[in-house]
């Protein structure tokens, strides 16, 4: 996973390390995470403001660059049985436009059913809200840097790609 706030700063995660550069990727300095977190998504929306989430539903943010890190476990009992697809690929993306907006969506499976939620936040991530995106499917997840956009590589039907435009508020 590969994020940049600009064409010098960004982040990339691997082998359980979240690594960060302020040069355009020429070297990297690995960012200490507050804990060990199998990272699912992250997303770097300035150079000091950073996102992660966790496979266990947890969403670290930090506001300087991965010094400091604050956290807020996000309330996945509303689903059910239903948990984060398995594999190797992006099944969660998360993006902030600013402090306080931001979405994550995630390919849900558990139950014998299958899902694409997407969660809003208007407070920096104190509260969310629930959206069903599609039913019945699941996949790797590309969100655009805006959040208006978001890219479904099916992992049921092969070679289907879905794109979803958001048009709400």
């Amino acid at each position: 996973m590969v994020s940049f706030a600009d064409a010098e700063t960004g982040w990339v995660y691997g082998l359980l390390k979240l690594n960060a550069t302020t040069d355009g990727g020429k070297t990297w300095e690995e960012v200490e995470l507050p804990e060990r977190i199998d990272i699912v998504a992250l997303s770097l929306r300035t150079a000091d403001d950073g996102y992660i989430l966790s496979e266990d539903g947890i969403l670290y943010t930090t506001q300087d660059g991965g010094e400091n890190w604050s956290s807020v476990q996000l309330d996945m009992g509303a689903y059910g049985e239903m948990m984060l697809a398995p594999s190797d690929l992006p099944t969660a993306a998360i993006r902030f436009s600013d402090a306080e907006n931001g979405v994550i969506v995630l390919s849900l499976v558990g139950g014998g059913q299958t899902s694409v939620v997407a969660l809003r936040t208007m407070d920096g991530g104190e509260t969310w809200t629930s959206e069903s995106v599609v039913s019945g499917d699941v996949g790797v997840l590309y969100l655009t840097r805006d959040a208006k956009f978001l890219t479904i590589y099916s992992l049921l039907e092969f070679h289907r790609v879905t794109v979803f435009e958001y048009k709400g508020s």
